[in-house]
């Protein structure tokens, strides 16, 4: 098997002075034709950088060595000449599409990018959409996609051209377990059928990596360890990929790690505290939410577990009184959500799916700015602030703009917000999507911690089966309707 990527001695920096991150320090890699490769590593790892390397997007500094496809990727010429050659899928969902064009236009206007003769593009984007079940949706515009579609429709704009080298950058973060299982499937049934192709990914899901021929594991700009899953797991003892990674970080990184433990809830005698009836969200014609029932009591660890656009976040919004019910009533400590609006708000803690604090603002900027809209006092202000520093651990970055936080210190400040007021409940939405192993751990720990031991009722979205798994009790919903909570 010949070599399709070389680099040696990789490195890459951002920023000057003071404010300057090492990205990546002294990479090595091989990688061969054809091979299955997945990159796993906490948020700022160094995974985007080196892809964007890879693909010719990012100049590479130092004089390190990167070829690729035979040529050095620095070398203009030989870029241009294999452009079609690479195939790029950024981070985020539809990041590559153009929300106003339908799903056939959006891949039209790649195979035209890619100066595609128009008889051969016509046969090949009825392909791809085919593959992809999209023909049916041709007309849809990316907008109206949900996200498992739009992951789709993106992988359909980068396979046009019939790449070489698929490169996905974590392209199922946020998406729903089965959407991720059919993602998967419908990638490695591609390239079986293009034979040769190398398949690169980065991706937050150690269940997703376990399918890949070789694992490379990132840390801090750094290559810690590269073999395949029986490679890893062997070498450290451990029996799943979530824990052999873990196992190796670094000591320091690692600290007081240990396996996750929670102690179940008795909820014979306790008090419900958020309740819903005949639950019901209509958008035009179309039905969100279809009348669902639910109750959650005090102190529980509540889990809502679907595919994406099957009504979760409605829900939520509508218990948060963000969203006006249709039909149907919900109640938080027995009182209507629509008619004690001000004060239920008071009781509330929301942690939305996209991160909402102002990244402009320092961590300390962000907490006081919180506690004014919480209307706290001057002593509750001082109190809570400092509690929150203390238990959420944000000491060391009270000064730091929340624009430039890993995404895992991101999460545990927006957890901290969200609890600043002192909230009875606390409404989490994906609080977790595409954060790393440690830090998931670390996050949980946090709100076990605040159901156990403060009393706080947790309502959480996840497409973590594991996570769903610590929750006192789980609901299964799909297309708007409960289909089961136990």
């Amino acid at each position: 098997m010949s070599n399709v990527i070389e680099i040696s001695n990789l490195s890459h920096v951002y920023g000057h002075g003071k404010k300057k991150i090492t990205a990546l320090e002294n990479v090595f890699l091989n990688i061969n034709e054809g091979e299955n490769i997945a990159f796993v590593g906490p948020d700022g790892a160094g995974k985007s950088t080196l892809l964007d390397i890879i693909s010719g997007i990012k100049v590479i500094q130092n004089g390190a060595k990167v070829e690729v496809l035979g040529g050095s990727i620095s070398n203009s010429k030989h870029r241009f000449d294999i452009a079609s050659d690479i195939a790029y899928m950024p981070q985020g969902l539809g990041k590559n599409l153009y929300s106003e064009l339908s799903v056939y236009e959006n891949i039209k206007f790649f195979a035209d990018l890619f100066a595609i003769d128009e008889k051969q593009s016509e046969s090949l984007i009825n392909e791809v959409m085919e593959k992809t079940g999209l023909l049916k949706f041709k007309d849809r515009p990316a907008k109206n996609l949900s996200g498992g579609m739009k992951q789709k429709l993106g992988l359909c704009c980068a396979l046009v051209h019939k790449p070489k080298i698929l490169i996905l950058d974590e392209p199922t973060t946020g998406v729903d377990p089965l959407s991720r299982q059919n993602f998967w499937a419908l990638i490695f049934d591609i390239k079986k059928q293009n034979d040769g192709m190398t398949l690169i990914v980065a991706t937050a899901y150690m269940e997703e990596a376990k399918v890949f021929d070789r694992i490379i594991m990132m840390d801090d700009g750094k290559v810690i360890a590269d073999g395949t899953v029986n490679q890893l797991l062997e070498k450290t003892k451990k029996d799943t990929l979530e824990s052999a990674f873990i196992e190796m970080l670094p000591i320091e990184k690692r600290g007081t790690h240990k396996d996750f433990n929670i102690q179940p809830l008795d909820l014979t005698d306790r008090e419900v505290v958020i309740e819903a009836k005949n639950l019901t969200k209509v958008f035009g014609n179309f039905t969100a939410v279809d009348n669902i029932n639910f109750s959650i009591k005090q102190g529980e660890i509540y889990a809502f577990l679907g595919p994406n656009g099957c009504g979760k976040t409605t829900t939520m919004k509508m218990i948060t009184g963000l969203l006006p019910a249709t039909s149907g009533y919900h109640k938080i400590f027995g009182k209507s959500v629509k008619e004690n609006i001000i004060q239920i708000k008071k009781d509330l803690g929301y942690m939305s799916q996209s991160f909402s604090l102002y990244g402009e603002l320092t961590v300390m900027e962000n907490l006081k700015l919180h506690a004014v809209i919480f209307d706290l006092s001057p002593t509750e202000t001082h109190y809570r602030i400092n509690y929150v520093i203390d238990k959420f651990r944000l000491d060391k970055i009270l000064n730091d703009k929340t624009s430039d936080l890993p995404l895992g210190i991101k999460q545990r400040l927006s957890l901290g917000v969200s609890v600043l007021h002192k909230p009875s409940i606390l409404i989490l939405d994906e609080p977790t999507s595409g954060v790393d192993p440690v830090s998931r751990d670390d996050f949980w720990e946090l709100i076990v911690d605040l159901s156990r031991r403060e009393g706080v009722t947790i309502f959480v979205t996840t497409h973590y089966l594991n996570e769903a798994m610590r929750c006192d009790r789980v609901a299964m919903m799909n297309a708007g309707k409960l289909l089961a909570s136990d």
